[in-house]
């Protein structure tokens, strides 16, 4: 009955580790101090990349007046765009 316990007791201790790595690219920026509007730009300038699209109707996402208004909005698209490209990039 113990060693049954026991297992259970790391297995909950094993899932609540795993659950506090899982953090996603937004989450640490946001750890590091980044501002909302660095991190939304992140945010769209990654997701227009991974999903490889060319219009807003196939996900390309881009907020244009705010690329044109707000420094670290455009900085963090920019940013998103060239680091999931650069994760994604396949080099032979």
């Amino acid at each position: 009955m113990t060693t049954q316990r026991n297992t259970k007791v790391l297995f909950l201790l094993s899932v609540v580790v795993l659950v506090g790595c899982s953090q996603t690219r937004h989450d640490a920026l946001a750890d590091l101090g980044f501002a909302t509007p660095y991190l939304e730009g992140y945010d769209d300038g990654c997701h227009s990349k991974v999903t490889s699209a060319q219009t807003h109707r196939d996900g390309f996402r881009q907020d244009r007046e705010r690329m044109f208004k707000d420094i670290r909005y455009a900085n963090g698209w920019a940013d998103g765009f060239e680091q999931c490209y650069a994760a994604n990039k396949r080099f032979y």
